[in-house]
């Protein structure tokens, strides 16, 4: 380690604390740079900070966040604070605070912390975020940073691995403390960063001399102080990490000729390490196709002449780069040095090294020479660029995200987390006999009593296995089954707790030691469930005629009512549904749903848009009250609320009954001149885990069939022999006592059939009753059983089917009934967006679903162009629906995408990962498709005439 101008050292041991004198101290003093962590090993830690003034440095720290009990300080004055803090305990937390002698400057709270690394070889798991090319701030790379944050959760990275281009466009020392420390303050904090030097450091910053703002910036081990053999600079260098070998060089400062020194050192740190994996890491990629051509970049040309038949020979297994912005995977391969690469002879594995495809790629323990590299491009932390293709490549995407990287003993795994949340890609390695848990892989939420299929790989001979749990992240465990042959499948009956740090273990039956384990924690918790939604569909009065008490009735008569869709109301001009207004204004307009509850409640939340008062009653008992004083007909509101006020409620689960439940509202009025009314709600229902609960056991009306008291559906009849009819007007006729009004797509309570009717209201009702469906079941093992059953759900064919386009340059449109369906804009003077909806009642709540897969049919167009697919967030009905009444109710992110253009034909999106949210209790509003405003594609729908282009989802999955 060197010392430059302005840069300083302290030493201290966790016994004793060292301080320098010092000979002063600035008057004032702020953290230009947060604290950072860097070259962490088993004992020791540099800590890092920039200050604007020369101070002097102390660091407190300690294993409780409430008592930093030990401190290191140093007395000279620097504004670069790195501060070495040796003599600790190995796989420890510690956290800390930094500052001066006199002043705590940042620090001191859970989030400022470190960890110790575990003792070298010792095979812990642990886990890894690659990131490359993110010298720009912005919103490329605090979205790629935050769907990192945000799929890990608590299960952060130990480990930061950068591939160089941190700072863009000069890498000078604003741009570093702009585009990297301070867009990543939060994880620099208590993550390691281990860098590596990038052509755009490389323009302010020289190797040769390692001064600059990277070499400023950065503590690295250039004497082997965190494993291996000593570089002698810190423009490339080795370090250890639990049984890993990190090897990061410098492609760009230092010679990448064969002979140079860099190659010397190589083959000599690759030679001298034992550790299980090697994993090898630079700027310049060996191979790529995408915002470089590894074929064309004379850099890239020498590193894989030069370079890649030392890291072959000496083992390594994965090789990590960045430089080229995009996402690129290769095969496992070997000895591809020619240029231009060809494929022919350096693929030793051609299958995709998926768990859950084609199965890991497999490598004999220890250090294999020349059994297979795996070569990742991750330059795609900003913008992207490029057509892919590279031969050795298994996968390439033009998607700005990062990497996962997850090691347990002998298995390896990498997954790519786009920006947008989609893992599009994930394989593993594995090193001789192996299993590799799959599913749940971490970050899941599984409802107590459902079925959940737990899925691992295996390499090797393992007949049977062993299947385990943890509710306390391995702390104890609990034997799900024993023996139980080795299918790679098996499905289990989630047990009734609560826990967001649960874990599956597979084991060899006849050697545990021969396991895996979830790469991190999933919950187990009951989904909240929408059984209202703002938007819904009421039946409602609003003629001026006290009703008295009756009404609030789950068997009260109201056929004579109107129906509608929320916002329901007048005076303002954004109510989808419009009710009369008299003058002097009614002081009460009534409104009433049916739903249906199918196990007992654990929590309930209603929220409210009321103008003015409101009251509700449940079951006859009211719940809610706002800026009411009276509930007879003729009193108003007691004070005049906001406009379109909004109030939550926390209700009572003893509330519900199981079986249907009756909601009624009453709305009024604060005067006989007040001008506007409105009305909407939203219940949000968290069922009890299975044998918990408070509601009531059963309903004891029979009369309402499930399909018509579902949340967004029709309401009630009196008749226990009579079904409400569909309606798809706000001013129709909503239920009915004559049982001739039964509608032929309307089924009974006790079925759950489909229908191909295009009804829009009896679609609705569909799709409220399979959004409603619920897990049952307790905990154990349900056993390695359901055979797929495949159904293809189309118009015409099986099930029922909506589709309809929104366009926001004709926000008032209702295209459900076209034959065709639109995304993106291109001259069309505003954007479009196509909604499908398939109705999946039929699948038993909870199945495990094995694949599901969306077919629709392009019409003829060339230009390739991206199609996103979102989860629609709330119902519609195909012919009533349009932009403004849907008011872009999507989820942002999209989970899936289709590339359009290419001429005409069938485009197919893999749906699996959303219909089984979908069946295990998330609601199925249907997806939306849409792309940039500049594209345009058409899509034949399902009214199209020719019945095999028609929009179609194959889903299989077990009864």
């Amino acid at each position: 380690m060197k010392l430059n101008p302005g840069r300083h050292l302290a030493i201290a041991s966790m016994a004793v604390t060292m301080t320098m004198a010092w000979a002063g101290q600035a008057a004032a003093q702020s953290v230009v740079r947060q604290p950072y962590l860097q070259s962490l090993t088993p004992s020791s830690v540099y800590v890092v900070w920039t200050t604007d003034v020369g101070t002097n440095s102390r660091v407190r720290y300690g294993t409780d966040p409430a008592n930093l009990t030990q401190t290191v300080d140093l007395g000279a004055l620097a504004t670069q604070h790195e501060v070495f803090i040796g003599g600790l305990a190995p796989d420890t937390r510690y956290y800390y605070s930094v500052g001066t002698s006199s002043a705590v400057l940042a620090g001191g709270s859970s989030s400022f912390y470190f960890e110790t690394a575990p003792p070298v070889a010792t095979p812990k798991k642990f886990r890894a975020w690659i990131i490359g090319d993110t010298g720009y701030s912005g919103s490329a790379p605090w979205a790629t940073r935050d769907a990192m944050l945000s799929f890990v959760g608590a299960y952060r990275p130990n480990l930061f691995l950068h591939m160089g281009d941190m700072a863009y466009n000069f890498g000078t020392t604003d741009e570093f403390t702009n585009g990297f420390f301070a867009q990543y303050a939060t994880i620099l904090r208590n993550t390691v960063v281990w860098p590596t030097f990038g052509n755009h450091e490389g323009l302010s910053s020289d190797s040769t001399t390692q001064t600059g703002p990277y070499y400023t910036a950065y503590v690295l081990p250039s004497a082997g102080q965190a494993g291996g053999v000593p570089s002698g600079t810190e423009a490339y260098y080795s370090y250890d990490y639990a049984n890993v070998h990190f090897v990061v060089l410098d492609g760009y400062g230092s010679s990448r000729w064969s002979t140079g020194a860099m190659a010397d050192w190589l083959a000599a740190d690759l030679a001298a390490t034992d550790q299980d994996w090697i994993i090898a890491y630079m700027h310049f990629p060996m191979y790529t196709k995408g915002s470089h051509d590894s074929d064309e970049d004379w850099l890239i040309i020498e590193h894989r002449e030069n370079l890649a038949p030392i890291l072959e020979a000496g083992g390594v297994d994965l090789v990590l780069a960045g430089h080229s912005h995009n996402y690129e995977r290769s095969f496992l391969v070997d000895g591809a040095y020619d240029t231009p690469t060809t494929a022919a002879g350096h693929i030793v594995d051609g299958r995709d090294g998926k768990p859950l495809g084609d199965g890991p790629y497999v490598k004999l323990p220890g250090k294999g020479v020349h059994e297979g590299t795996v070569h990742v491009v991750a330059g795609h932390g900003t913008y992207v660029g490029g057509a892919g293709g590279h031969p050795l490549m298994y996968f390439s995407e033009q998607q700005s995200g990062s990497c996962l990287l997850d090691v347990e003993d002998n298995r390896l795994t990498l997954s790519n987390i786009r920006y947008d949340g989609v893992i599009s890609d994930r394989f593993a390695i594995v090193k001789g006999p192996a299993l590799d848990v799959a599913a749940p892989d971490g970050g899941e939420r599984l409802p107590p009593g459902g079925i959940y299929p737990i899925r691992w790989a295996t390499s090797g001979n393992v007949p049977t296995v062993r299947l385990e749990y943890t509710t306390n992240d391995g702390a104890t465990w609990t034997t799900i089954a024993n023996n139980v042959a080795n299918t790679g499948r098996y499905n289990w009956v989630v047990p009734s707790v609560d826990t967001s740090t649960a874990l599956v273990r597979v084991s060899d039956a006849q050697n545990v030691l021969l396991s895996d384990e979830s790469n991190a924690g999933f919950t187990i918790q009951s989904l909240p469930r929408t059984a209202v939604y703002f938007g819904d569909y009421w039946v409602y009065d609003d003629q001026g005629v006290d009703r008295g008490t009756a009404w609030r009735g789950l068997t009260y008569d109201d056929s004579s009512w109107k129906g509608g869709w929320g916002q329901l109301g007048y005076g303002d001009g954004g109510e989808t549904t419009a009710l009369y207004r008299a003058t002097p204004s009614y002081p009460t307009a009534y409104f009433r749903k049916i739903i249906p509850i199918d196990g007992p409640v654990a929590q309930a939340t209603m929220k409210l848009i009321h103008d003015d008062g409101v009251v509700v009653w449940l079951n006859g008992n009211q719940v809610a009250s706002r800026r009411v004083s009276g509930t007879a007909y003729g009193d108003y509101a007691g004070q005049e609320s906001r406009e379109d006020e909004l109030s939550t409620v926390t209700l009572s689960p003893s509330s519900f009954v199981v079986g249907s439940n009756i909601i009624a509202v009453m709305v009024k009025q604060s005067a006989p001149a007040s001008t506007d009314l409105s009305f909407d709600m939203e219940l949000t229902l968290t069922y009890a885990p299975p044998g918990g609960g408070s509601s009531s056991s059963t309903s004891s009306s029979s009369s309402v069939s499930s399909s018509t008291s579902s949340s967004s559906s029709v309401a009630s009849s009196t008749s226990s022999s009579s079904v409400s009819s569909s309606t798809s007007s706000s001013s129709s006729v909503a239920s009915s006592t004559s049982s001739s009004s039964v509608s032929s797509s309307t089924t009974s309570s006790s079925s759950a059939s489909s229908s191909t009717s295009t009804s829009s209201t009896t679609g609705s009702a569909m799709m409220s009753s399979s959004m409603n469906a619920s897990s049952t079941g307790s905990g154990g093992g349900a056993g390695p059983g359901g055979t797929p059953v495949c159904r293809t759900v189309q118009r015409g064919v099986f099930g029922t089917v909506w589709d309809a386009t929104l366009w926001s340059g004709s926000p008032t449109y209702q295209d459900g009934a076209y034959t065709s369906i639109y995304s993106g804009g291109g001259g069309t003077g505003g954007f479009r967006t196509a909604l499908l909806w398939f109705n999946l009642s039929f699948i038993p709540a909870g199945a495990p679903v094995f694949s599901a897969t969306l077919t629709i049919n392009q019409v003829y167009k060339m230009p390739l162009t991206l199609v996103r697919l979102h989860q629609a967030l709330a119902p519609w009905g195909e012919t009533t629906v349009s932009w403004s009444s849907y008011n872009q109710s999507w989820d942002p992110l999209s989970f899936a995408s289709i590339i359009s253009g290419n001429g005409a034909g069938d485009r197919t999106a893999d749906l699996t990962d959303m219909v089984t949210d979908w069946v295990n209790g998330v609601p199925n509003y249907g997806i939306v498709l849409e792309e940039d405003a500049t594209a345009s594609t058409q899509w034949r729908a399902s009214e199209d005439t020719t019945p095999s282009r028609r929009p179609r989802l194959e889903v299989c999955y077990a009864e």
